[in-house]
């Protein structure tokens, strides 16, 4: 199953403050945008767009209204839209500071870091100059949001997001958004830590009880953290507290397909699908979840119908690329991808991208630069780490070996490696003759997993690669590990892998035939002749019955105890 990163890109849950009315805000007009506001955060954004335009129409100078109008725009990934909206604001709100923030996050998602920060300069002076008058809570809410916006993108500085949320805490310190955002940029810093993150959303639940949001936060952390039955029972909970807070139903699904309980996931989706009736973004969603459930013909014809009702939505071309990958459309995967990256800015790529344009390319058999593709996705996403190693067997695939060791030591180097990274490791380093390499790779795998012979005899190849003197004159490194290949093997698997039990049968004849400290003529003949009753077929065992067994040194020799 594949891990949902479809969704139309806000990396955070947007900071919505509806106890602040500015002093730009009209008092009768305060209920009318609150409920638009969650409009955007229940992902109902045409239904707010509707609300928006009637609150411009009717409070046309309203600057606050003109940026939250924007930010449905945002979240729904229209981000032409959304600057006209935050254009619109900044020139009819006066100092008004947020619409300000909103440009310079377009113009921090365009990769213009100057410009950007110029512009998120401007929105905190008139913030807090105190000509202006404007309350700490929108001042908070101006740097929070200015955090939220360097937080996004490739060029995402994290550490800068912290000092501004600290900032804004200083300012607002029972604001639970902040806090939200907080738990938000921590668990993006960490992804194997979510102590602190958790901290966080349980001080935003604390401050705002009723308030669903914090807590699919946490659920969607214990998601991204594989944490499925955690992440479903605070989607429950979330549900509990607003049966209305569709994104909560959404998740569930996502953590449902997870656990492999597809009825409960497609009875979310439904209901996700209610409480967003006739919302074109549902439909995308929708189109997404037939993905994740695997009906990857079905998702396709939903992105048919969708496109010719003349919806535009880079979402379902990117979508409709992986669905062909999975149909092993070789034929229109790699050409339907090509397409999408032509019109998606790379600031605005996933990893899932290069994931899928790196196996749209191996269906074309191009192997080597699917593996790299695979490479740029792991590497852009932590949680991602499993490319690394795709990578490497399509690397392998394509007899890149060494290629394929260095993909598997930059997983290892991100830390806390698994046994079997190890194996892959040991495996590739084998393949490229790297034998310290493989040789360290199968000891690690050994010490982790001592109780199975494989790692031995692997272990062992890598050791009698090293020795490429003469027969007479080898160090023999080797036997050590053959020695406990012969020990680990279980009389069942004896009998099953019966080709490993000839390799070291043989290593240990010639081991006993050619070492000279330790020769044992007769002990060399049992081994070999072990060999021959295995009877294989190899061409071991042929060289062994034609050649071993009647060398002048054995053939008149009885054989002794080899056991």
């Amino acid at each position: 199953m594949k891990k949902f990163l479809l969704r139309t890109p806000k990396l955070f849950a947007k900071a919505v403050t509806l106890a602040l009315v500015s002093a730009c805000a009209i008092t009768a007009n305060a209920q009318t945008l609150a409920e638009a506001i969650k409009l955007t955060d229940k992902e109902q954004f045409e239904k707010a767009t509707g609300a928006f335009r009637k609150l411009v129409t009717a409070e046309p100078q309203n600057g606050e209204v003109w940026f939250y109008f924007g930010e449905n725009y945002w979240e729904n990934g229209r981000t032409d839209s959304a600057e006209v909206c935050y254009r619109q604001g900044n020139g009819v709100g006066g100092k008004f500071p947020l619409n300000k923030v909103g440009l310079g996050k377009v113009l921090w998602s365009q990769g213009k870091k100057d410009e950007a920060q110029s512009m998120f300069t401007q929105a905190t002076t008139d913030a807090t100059d105190k000509a202006n008058k404007f309350p700490k809570p929108l001042q908070s809410t101006t740097y929070r949001e200015i955090a939220e916006a360097v937080a996004q993108g490739q060029g995402k500085d994290l550490l800068k997001a912290q000092e501004l949320i600290a900032k804004a805490t200083e300012l607002d310190p029972k604001n639970p958004e902040t806090y939200v955002l907080k738990g938000d940029v921590l668990f993006e810093q960490n992804p194997r830590d979510g102590s602190a993150p958790l901290e966080n959303y349980k001080t935003a639940i604390n401050l705002d009880a009723l308030n669903a949001k914090p807590v699919t936060r946490k659920a969607f952390m214990y998601y991204r953290a594989k944490n499925n039955p955690a992440s479903i029972e605070e989607y429950t909970n979330a549900i509990t507290i607003d049966p209305s807070f569709a994104p909560a139903y959404s998740g569930r699904a996502e953590a449902y397909i997870k656990v492999g309980d597809f009825p409960k996931a497609e009875a979310d989706m439904a209901k996700y699908l209610e409480l967003n009736t006739g919302n074109q973004s549902a439909r995308v969603r929708y189109a997404q979840f037939l993905f994740l459930v695997g009906k990857y013909k079905e998702s396709l014809d939903l992105i048919s119908t969708l496109e010719s009702q003349g919806v535009k939505n880079i979402v379902l071309k990117r979508l409709k690329g992986y669905d062909q990958v999975e149909m092993k459309d070789s034929l229109n995967a790699k050409t339907t991808l090509d397409a999408y990256f032509a019109e998606q800015p790379e600031d605005k790529r996933i990893a899932a991208d290069y994931e899928y344009y790196g196996k749209s390319l191996v269906l074309l058999r191009q192997d080597s630069l699917g593996a790299e593709n695979m490479l740029k996705g792991a590497r852009m996403d932590k949680t991602k780490d499993y490319l690394f190693i795709d990578a490497s067997k399509t690397f392998v695939k394509a007899k890149a070996f060494s290629r394929s060791v260095d993909a598997m030591q930059e997983k290892i180097a991100l830390g806390k490696p698994e046994t079997n990274d190890y194996y892959y490791l040991g495996d590739a380093a084998l393949k490229s003759k790297r034998w310290a390499t493989a040789d360290s790779a199968w000891a690690t795998y050994i010490a982790k997993n001592p109780s199975a012979y494989q790692g031995y005899k692997f272990r062992a190849r890598a050791l009698a690669g090293t020795d490429t003197l003469a027969i007479q004159e080898r160090t023999w490194a080797a036997k050590p590990a053959y020695d406990e290949v012969l020990l680990k093997m279980k009389p069942e698997e004896k009998d099953k892998y019966k080709t490993d039990l000839e390799e070291a049968l043989n290593y240990m004849g010639l081991y006993f035939l050619y070492n000279k400290t330790d020769r044992d003529l007769p002990k060399s003949r049992c081994y070999f002749e072990k060999v021959a009753t295995l009877n294989v077929g190899s061409s071991i065992t042929k060289q062994v019955n034609e050649v071993m067994l009647k060398t002048k040194e054995l053939k008149d020799v009885a054989p002794g105890m080899c056991d």
